[in-house]
């Protein structure tokens, strides 16, 4: 650990200061293991004081730890030390003392004396004892706390029992600076509870200042071996916490005391345990109780119905809990998550609900889903993602009752196919892997106006897409191996995903925002239609089956007047490519080996990939932008004409056949020809 010391002196400080360093080096006070020449140093750099007191960092040797040999008795130079010490500590009620790296020095020169521990253990200095993490974090609290009787004073170790001990004292090594308990506050609150306790470990001031309520207004024991008598005593000790979390076997003992003894509760987290139904009982004790979170718990005794009532609480979280039946009355609830609990019944009276989620909860039959997600008009935002059990009838029912639906996530349920059902406020649909979705379906999502995003991975038995949605930002076909024709007509369409889709063989796609059209490896598509104004980056690697009508799609003439960048590689159906663009900057054709006849009217090009042309019989560039051209990879080539104002260097090694060329390149400087006949 480094501290890090940054000091302001007034005038009489200062002159304070230069006394007492004279009188510490006239009385040889320094630290133990410096030998003369530091002190000879010391005396050389005497008049640049302001450099001393920069910005430094604080980093006792490590010989200032250990026990002196030869030079003085401990007993002698622990009274000196001392006698020092008493004189500057009155020249200022706040003056902190820090101790850097001194407990990881000291006790591994003497263990036999403490115990150490790991990074976030502490030092039992009274009972001499190694604590683990749990043990130590509740420790610490208490020695933060306990003023004189937790037994930490300056000087922390003492000497053995009446024998001359070599132990230094903690006061031959500290450094001193002026910090006031405001700005200690200002410091600490940046700091996490463990290293709070850290802290607490330096020096009074620390400790009492590290101990304000303000920095414990959450309790976080999860994953902390502590009992009941000492959670107990951090109620009584920071009554005012708004926050507690909670996890283990005996959560249920230590909650009832929370609620017992934390008026202010606003957050209570807990998780793995059992909770019996007289914790439910009592939740209305905690008046001021927002957001409760349980979780992978046992509420009551699995079988019987839980109820929740309460009259503040907005946010309730049970994820992954065992209970057969529960039942909800919150009148101000805002959200709701039962994710992954296996309850087979849930009964909701809470009017202002507007997001819910039954994820997963496998057990919930349809009529159940039905009457709880109905009985909140208010409902904004619905996942009821692998419920196996919704149909399509819920969906109508909750379309008619939760008009100002905007989000619903009905992943993994193959009964659906939104027949009849009417969302027009919906913004977010996903339906991952629904079997029962077609191209029928569409017709149900054209009505959505006002859809902003629709997923549809993995939905085996979709054959087409056709959807004219004028918000719809972004749409995602993964994995649907039926799925042959996309049409969208959506002027926001920004982002599309179109993968592993080995049927699709037509596209169709206009929009004044999308920027980026990725389509690689989609082996069968053959037809490509876009009129989309910023489309500015293509990709159709390994698309196989594209012909040579796809260059018309590029052209200026074409739908993409600002594309910049195209990639072709692994098109193998490609024999003759012409493009004629302004805006082209970056084309690739690598590995495209049918490719015989290559004209390239692209005054901007800048970059060409010819890698595995090697067919490649016949290339005109007139004009390009491009600065180096190398055609040293195509043996074949046999007629090439090139006008670059731009181009400083032309490769042809290789091009053995070559019997025509026409350069005009009034910039070049290097031109390889060798082996040209």
């Amino acid at each position: 650990m480094k501290l890090w010391c940054c000091l302001c002196f007034t005038e009489e400080e200062q002159d304070t200061l230069n006394l007492m360093k004279e009188e510490d080096i006239s009385e040889n006070d320094v630290v133990p293991g410096v030998g003369a020449a530091a002190v000879a140093d010391h005396h050389a750099d005497d008049n640049r004081d302001d450099d001393r007191f920069a910005m430094t960092p604080v980093q006792p040797r490590a010989e200032a730890l250990v026990s002196w040999t030869g030079e003085c008795s401990a007993a002698a130079c622990s009274d000196s030390t001392v006698a020092g010490s008493v004189e500057s500590r009155d020249l200022s009620h706040k003056r902190a003392k820090f101790y850097a790296d001194f407990e990881e020095r000291y006790f591994s020169t003497n263990a036999g004396k403490c115990s150490a521990s790991n990074e976030y253990g502490d030092y039992d200095f009274i009972n001499d004892s190694l604590r683990t993490n749990g043990e130590t974090f509740c420790d610490t609290f208490a020695l933060m706390g306990g003023g004189e009787e937790s037994g930490f004073d300056s000087s922390i170790v003492e000497d053995g029992e009446g024998d001359n001990s070599d132990i230094l004292k903690v006061e031959d090594v500290e450094v001193r600076m002026d910090l006031t308990d405001d700005l200690l506050h200002m410091v600490f609150s940046f700091l996490d509870h463990p290293n709070l306790c850290k802290a607490a470990r330096v020096c009074k001031q620390w400790r009492s200042a590290s101990a304000h309520e303000d920095f414990w207004k959450s309790l976080n024991f999860e994953d902390r071996n502590i009992s009941v008598e000492q959670f107990e005593d951090m109620c009584r000790r920071y009554p005012n916490a708004t926050a507690v979390s909670i996890s283990g076997s005996a959560i249920y003992l230590l909650v009832m005391r929370a609620i017992s003894s934390l008026r202010n509760l606003e957050v209570l987290t807990l998780g793995r345990g059992q909770i019996a139904d007289t914790f439910f009982h009592a939740l209305a004790d905690c008046s001021m109780l927002k957001k409760l979170n349980i979780n992978d718990s046992t509420l009551g005794n699995g079988i019987q119905e839980i109820t929740i009532n309460h009259d503040r609480l907005c946010h309730l979280q049970l994820t992954k809990c065992r209970v057969m039946r529960i039942a909800v009355r919150c009148p101000q609830l805002e959200t709701m998550s039962l994710k992954r609990s296996n309850m087979a019944q849930v009964v909701l009276n809470c009017p202002l609900l507007h997001e819910l989620d039954i994820g997963s909860c496998h057990k919930l039959p349809d009529a159940a889903i039905r009457a709880a997600a109905t009985s909140c008009p208010q409902l904004v935002s619905l996942d009821m993602s692998n419920c196996s059990c919704v149909s399509d009838e819920t969906l109508r029912e909750i379309a008619l009752s939760c008009a100002s639906l905007s989000f619903l996530d009905a992943s993994y349920c193959p009964n659906i196919s939104l027949e009849s059902v009417r969302l027009p406020m919906l913004t977010v649909l996903k339906l991952h892997s629904c079997e029962g979705i077609t191209s029928a379906s569409m017709a149900a999502i054209a009505h959505s106006d006002m859809l902003e995003v629709l997923e549809l991975d993995n939905c085996s038995l979709l054959t087409s897409v056709s959807l004219d949605l004028p918000r719809l930002q972004t749409i995602r076909l993964v994995h649907c191996r039926k799925f042959a024709d996309l049409n969208l007509r959506t002027m926001m369409l920004s982002n599309i995903l179109v993968s592993n889709c080995p049927a699709l063989h037509r596209i169709n796609i206009t929009s004044n925002s999308l920027q980026k059209l990725p389509l690689q490896k989609q082996e069968s598509l053959t037809t490509l239609a876009l009129q989309c104004q910023s489309l500015q980056e293509v990709d159709l690697s390994e698309c196989e089956s594209l012909t040579n009508s796809i260059c018309d799609v590029f052209n200026d003439v074409g739908g993409c007047p600002m594309l910049k960048s195209l990639v072709l590689a692994n098109c193998e159906s490609l024999t003759s490519v012409r493009f004629f663009s302004t805006s082209l900057v970056s084309l690739s054709l690598a590995d495209c080996r049918a490719i015989t006849t290559l004209e390239l009217t692209c005054p901007n090009l800048e970059k060409v990939i010819l890698d595995g042309c090697d067919h490649l019989e016949r290339a005109s560039f007139c004009p390009v932008g491009l600065r180096s051209l190398n055609l040293g990879i195509c043996p074949k080539l046999n007629i090439l004409s090139i006008e670059a104002t731009a181009m400083v260097s032309l490769e042809l090694k290789g091009c053995g056949v070559l019997s025509e060329a026409s350069v005009n390149c009034p910039l070049l400087t290097s031109l390889d020809a060798s082996f040209c006949r």
